[in-house]
């Protein structure tokens, strides 16, 4: 990485970031994809005393799912 401190290009798509790594995408848009996902999966697990493991299975696999074409679609 350059010394800028930003991700590169192709480090703002992978699968999974963690909350410093989208932090440090420079592109305001895919930032705001990337933490709505984030905090989306966030708030389930925080939850997981009122969520079942098969349900927040489904909601993680969901968002991830919903997050990848929502990135893709901006890249296109």
């Amino acid at each position: 990485m350059s010394g800028n401190n930003y991700l590169s290009y192709e480090e703002q798509f992978k699968d999974i970031l963690n909350n410093e790594e989208i932090d440090r995408i420079e592109n305001k848009e895919i930032r705001e994809i990337r933490s709505k996902y984030w905090k989306l999966r966030h708030e389930a697990f925080l939850d997981e005393r009122n969520i079942s493991d098969e349900q927040l299975k489904k909601i993680f696999d969901k968002s991830i799912l919903d997050e990848q074409k929502e990135l893709e679609a901006y890249r296109r």
